[in-house]
């Protein structure tokens, strides 16, 4: 099993790579490999592939992976957000609010979280999950993966 975890990362590391931002689609400011200060939480977001964006983040102690989520952002008049915790799901979060880089879901009857935003400034991207009214806040700091 560590064995066919480890050669999946392998493979799905070799797809990371993505443009510093993809033109012409308002959230491709997100594309790319995310990481916090401790390499043990990265997010990764494919460049849009017909308004799609698709995305996974795993977190680490050590070697294992102690969570994973798979994620997918849906186009439309407002985006989607689709989130696959361990493999279940979906999670939809329907977009409430977006600027040139910055964009946030929500899911007003969803558990926890029931809101997530994402913003960016250069090199350096912010997540925030939260309950409606703020409360409850978690916050993830990232910069570009190490090569």
């Amino acid at each position: 099993m560590k064995r066919v975890l480890s050669a999946c990362l392998i493979l799905i590391g070799g797809c990371t790579a993505a443009p510093e931002t993809a033109p012409g689609h308002p959230l491709g400011w997100i594309s790319g490999c995310w990481e916090n200060a401790d390499g043990d939480y990265r997010e990764v977001w494919s460049a849009p592939d017909h308004g799609y964006l698709f995305g996974y983040a795993l977190a680490l102690k050590g070697d294992q992976v102690s969570f994973f989520e798979q994620s997918r952002i849906d186009p439309g008049k407002r985006f989607t957000f689709n989130a696959y915790p361990a493999g279940k799901g979906p999670s939809p979060f329907r977009e409430i609010e977006r600027g040139a880089s910055h964009i946030v879901f929500a899911d007003p009857g969803h558990d926890y979280p029931q809101r997530i935003r994402y913003a960016r400034e250069g090199d350096r991207m912010t997540a925030e999950i939260s309950l409606m009214d703020g409360s409850r806040g978690q916050g993830f700091a990232f910069r570009r993966c190490r090569d």
